[in-house]
């Protein structure tokens, strides 16, 4: 059997193309494919075989495309995160109020995790068991995207218009929420990504806590210092008596 009739699909549909159209097609192939099965199956749970089957192409053509399974998913999670990286570069180039940026900055996010961008979904819930090369080469990729949040939260600091904290901690609130999406939204659930928005959203403006609960809980606090002083300032009464007693002469019979 010749190597045309092996590799079948991907290849017949290359015919008549030139050698590095033929190439570019089915490369594509090979991402769109992987990208379906490593998102339904996981990674780990994809073959090589998996995938070559349902392209229409041999193992050893595959080895011309990519080194391996882990390179393939590696290209996969780049295009991935620097389309993601692109896109909300995007959005905070935009002369937008900076509460809109991150309101929309939540949004991309939250959409991102939830209704598109498999592969970056994949990421999370599969992060610990990846080869290390995949995480490795994504690193830089997803400090780059923190930068830019963390940037825009710096300046929103010095403005006036984020609570003066760490803002790489406030970064890391800011991306946690979302990023662990994965354990527990369900697309076919009765939580909907735009309300996940919309309470994340408030959480990230004005914090969990009511203004009522706040200033009950700014009355409470006040009230037990109010207590706390009343009581170091019996306690040093005390003491000033019991030092008294202890420097006064015994009584003479």
């Amino acid at each position: 059997m010749s190597q045309a009739n092996q590799d079948g699909t991907a290849e017949r549909a290359a015919l008549g193309a030139t050698p590095s159209r033929k190439r570019q097609l089915v490369e594509a192939e090979l991402i769109r494919v992987a990208t379906q099965c490593f998102s339904e199956r996981g990674y780990q749970n994809t073959s090589l075989e998996d995938i070559v089957s349902q392209v229409g192409i041999s193992r050893m053509t595959f080895y011309t495309y990519f080194e391996n399974k882990a390179a393939l998913l590696t290209v996969l999670c780049e295009r991935s995160l620097t389309e993601y990286r692109h896109k909300l570069e995007t959005l905070l180039a935009q002369p937008l109020p900076r509460p809109e940026k991150l309101r929309q900055a939540v949004a991309l996010h939250i959409a991102t995790l939830t209704e598109g961008q498999p592969l970056i979904r994949l990421f999370y819930r599969e992060e610990a068991h990846l080869p290390e090369e995949v995480s490795r080469a994504v690193a830089p990729l997803h400090r780059e995207i923190d930068r830019l949040l963390e940037k825009e939260i710096e300046q929103g600091i010095q403005q006036g218009e984020i609570i003066d904290e760490n803002p790489r901690l406030l970064m890391y609130a800011f991306t946690g929420m979302g990023n662990w999406l994965y354990r527990w939204y369900r697309p076919e659930g009765t939580i909907t990504p735009d309300e996940i928005v919309r309470v994340f959203t408030r959480v990230l403006e004005s914090g969990s806590l009511t203004s009522q609960t706040q200033a009950n809980h700014t009355s409470t606090t006040k009230a037990l210092k109010q207590v706390e002083k009343h009581l170091e300032d019996s306690l040093h009464d005390v003491r000033h008596e019991l030092a008294l007693l202890s420097a006064s002469p015994p009584p003479k019979n």
